[in-house]
Parts: C-alpha cells; structure tokens; sequence
C-alpha cells in the first residue's frame, strides 16, 4: 500500500507538472486571450454605433444642405424669371414707343400730304371758280384761311 502510494505521488508529480501545470497555463492564456477578444469586440461594438451615429449626423445636415441649394435654386429662378418678365415688359414698352412715334410721324406725314393736297384743290378751285388768275400773294392768304377753317 505504501508503493501504491509512492507511486500514486508520482504519477500525481508527473501528471502535475507534465499535463495539468502547461494545461492550466494553456488555459489561462486562452481565458486571457477570450477577454481581450470580448473587450475588443466590445470596443469595435462602441465604434461602430459611433460611426453609425456620425453617420446618420452627416446624412442629416447634407439633406439640410441639399434642401438649403434647391431652395436657393428656386429663389434665383424665380428671381431670373421676374427679371426675364421686367426685360419683357420693357422691350414690350419700348416697341409700343416706337410704334407710337412711328404712327405719330406717319400722322404728321399724312397731315402735311393732305395740307398740300387740300392746299392745290383750294387754289383750282378758286381759279376755276374766279375764272382769273389771282396774283400768288392773295392766293396763298386764301389757301390759309381755307385751311385754317378745315382744321
């Protein structure tokens, strides 16, 4: 019984410091290892909930920042459409002008045409119905009080 207890030692030496003490020190490296593992995942974990949240942050002031450029885009076309309808007008104004004082020369042209007309059909009226040539001077006083009473 002693022997068996001699040899149960060393077997229990042998066993301890060949199998269980490497084994125990293999363990304790993976235990170590498999923390680290967790608090990296953890850490990682953290990041990206971070990145996400960066993320989402961006995103949000770039649609600010589009809906700031369209609504400036629509300000300035509604500012280019104002103008473009001012330069309308304007050139509308300026064709009527001229039309205007194209008729009012057109008037004028006219007016003295017919003046002149009126002026000659006065002075072969009078002749035919004076039967005598009138000398010009009498003849031009009575085409302007002809005139005068036409107008």
């Amino acid at each position: 019984m002693i022997a068996q207890i001699i040899n149960f030692c060393i077997v229990f030496f042998v066993l301890y410091k060949f199998a269980i003490k490497p084994l125990s020190k293999n363990m304790d490296q993976r235990n170590s290892e498999i923390n680290k593992s967790v608090a990296n995942a953890k850490s990682i974990e953290e990041k990206l909930l971070r990145v996400e949240s960066e993320k989402e942050q961006k995103i949000l002031v770039a649609k600010k920042e589009a809906q700031k450029i369209i609504e400036q885009a629509r300000e300035q076309g509604e500012a280019q459409g104002q103008q473009s309808v001012e330069d309308a007008k304007k050139e509308v104004e300026k064709v009527i002008a001229d039309a205007k004082d194209q008729i009012n020369a057109l008037k004028e042209k006219t007016s003295k045409e017919i003046k002149a007309e009126a002026s000659e059909l006065v002075a072969t009226a009078l002749t035919k119905i004076l039967k005598e040539n009138l000398d010009k001077k009498i003849d031009q006083k009575i085409i302007e009080e002809s005139l005068k009473e036409i107008k």
